[in-house]
């Protein structure tokens, strides 16, 4: 059987980098590059981070691409202070990885997304786990090359419970809000895993601990996942929620997630993702939206996977 042939775009923190890790982990996965976006850091750093997750685990072959650099109505990229307390001031909880051999490509993200949507359509997955300024530019530049992809799974918005950027906003949806409403209202169908999902999935330090035990593979990014397990909620009792993980499981295992919700949505200027009012009664939902998982199978796989590659890194 072929592998699935997968592309995630990302904001590279520390979840990020942990779903980057998942892909490199498993072996029905072909990794065909990582397209970068601003977000939990800029995104010249998100570049470098990701070039440094794939260095870390002997996979430079993954080739990286940059991309957007600020939002659709911000000029600019302002990160704000309180990403530090979760992500580290360099986004990958202040561990030194170091300089990374490798560099972005010349090609830009989204015209890699846009050829790869072209060249393998309803094989390709393609899993955006940041602001969604990419998705947005690919829409806007080809919609008919991404309406052909056969997966798109976003990590991003709140449907049943609070936001993490405001009370209605999760951060994803917030930092781009008019991006995310154009790629909610195109003719694009993809699965959105909000934190409705996402904050089922806790992981402790505890849970992962022999990771650094095993060699510098492991040290490293168990220095990282540490950071944030202890730092996103401040306490180290309560963990880490693997928002984008859980994504690119997701992509590759829609079956993890045990209730799915059709419906057409749109994103409101504060960022909160919801119902769009014209749109409830047509017969064509656009959007599927993950409610509940598969908690227990989805730590158990993803650590264990986790643990394979680390022990085969030399």
């Amino acid at each position: 059987m072929p592998k699935m042939k997968m592309i995630i775009d990302c904001d590279t923190g520390i979840d990020d980098a942990l779903a980057i890790s998942y892909i490199l982990a498993n072996p029905d996965i072909e990794f065909l590059g990582v397209s970068t976006t601003f977000g939990n850091i800029a995104v010249d750093q998100s570049v470098k981070n990701s070039l440094l997750i794939l260095e870390n685990f002997g996979r430079s072959d993954v080739k990286v691409y940059r991309g957007a650099d600020h939002g659709w109505t911000k000029p600019v990229y302002e990160r704000s202070p309180s990403l530090d307390a979760v992500h580290g001031h360099n986004g990958i909880g202040d561990v030194d990885l170091g300089e990374p051999k490798g560099k972005a490509q010349e090609q830009s993200a989204v015209d890699f997304i846009i050829e790869s949507a072209r060249k393998y359509g309803k094989d390709l997955h393609l899993v955006f786990v940041g602001p969604l300024a990419n998705f947005a530019n690919c829409i806007k530049k080809d919609e008919e090359a991404m309406r052909q992809v056969g997966n798109i799974t976003i990590m991003g918005g709140a449907l049943t419970v609070q936001g993490n950027r405001n009370i209605y906003a999760e951060a994803n949806i917030a930092d781009d809000p008019v991006a995310a409403k154009y790629v909610f209202g195109s003719g694009v169908h993809f699965n959105i895993i909000p934190l409705d999902a996402t904050l089922r999935t806790l992981f402790k330090v505890s849970d992962i601990e022999d990771w650094q035990t095993i060699n510098q593979a492991g040290k490293k990014i168990y220095d990282i996942a540490r950071f944030y397990y202890i730092g996103e909620y401040q306490n180290e009792d309560i963990g880490g929620a693997m928002h984008d993980p859980l994504a690119a499981f997701a992509s590759y295992d829609p079956s993890i997630i045990t209730n799915w919700y059709e419906c057409n949505l749109t994103v409101e200027e504060n960022g909160r993702m919801i119902g769009a009012f014209e749109e409830l009664n047509l017969p064509e939902k656009r959007h599927k939206v993950a409610l509940d998982v598969d908690a227990k199978r989805f730590t158990e796989t993803y650590i264990e996977m986790l643990k394979k590659m680390i022990e085969n890194c030399l």
